[in-house]
C-alpha cells in the first residue's frame, strides 16, 4: 500500500540553510523504493577532512554500518564522502548486502579520486530486502556531476 499523506508532525516549512564551507551536497532519484522522490544523497567534503562515528550497539548492524565502522578505522578517520539512501536499509541482507555496500563505496571513490575507505555509507528503510545496486550505484555519477556543475570553483 502506498500512501501520499503527510504526517501531522511534519513541519509546515523548512528554513533556508546557508552553505557549509567545505561541504557539497546533492540528491538524486535512484528509484530505490518509490518513483519521483529523491532517495540518494551524497555529501562530499574537502580532501583530508577528519570524521568520527557513533554507531549502533545492535548485534545485527546493517551492511552500511559494518562498512562505515571498518572504513573509519582503515582510513584513520579521513573521509571524502557520505552516501546515504532511503527506502531500503540494506539490513539483514548477508553477503549480498555487503557486496552492494562495497560497490557503492567503490563507485563513489572512483568518481571522487579517493580510497573506498574514505566513503561512508548510511541507509534507511525496509529491512531484509536486497538493495537494488544498479539503481543506487547508477545514481551516484549524476549526483557527483551535479555537485561539480554547481560548484563555482570547479
Amino acid at each position: 500500500m502506498t500512501t501520499t499523506a503527510i504526517s501531522p508532525l511534519a513541519p509546515g516549512s523548512f528554513p533556508e540553510l546557508p552553505p557549509v564551507a567545505g561541504v557539497s551536497l546533492a540528491t538524486r532519484a535512484a528509484t530505490i523504493r518509490y518513483k519521483g522522490r529523491d532517495d540518494l544523497m551524497i555529501a562530499v567534503v574537502e580532501p583530508g577532512t577528519t570524521v568520527a562515528g557513533v554507531f549502533t550497539r545492535s548485534m545485527c548492524p546493517s551492511a552500511p554500518v559494518d562498512w562505515s565502522q571498518r572504513a573509519l578505522v582503515e582510513s584513520g578517520g579521513v573521509a571524502r564522502a557520505i552516501v546515504c539512501n532511503s527506502g531500503n536499509a540494506n539490513a539483514f541482507t548477508g553477503a549480498a548486502g555487503d557486496a552492494v555496500a562495497a560497490h557503492t563505496a567503490e563507485a563513489a571513490a572512483s568518481l571522487l579520486g579517493c580510497r573506498p575507505s574514505e566513503v561512508h555509507l548510511a541507509s534507511t528503510g525496509v529491512i531484509g530486502e536486497i538493495l537494488p545496486e544498479d539503481r543506487l550505484v547508477g545514481a551516484i555519477a549524476p549526483a557527483v556531476a551535479s555537485l561539480r556543475a554547481s560548484d563555482p570553483e570547479s
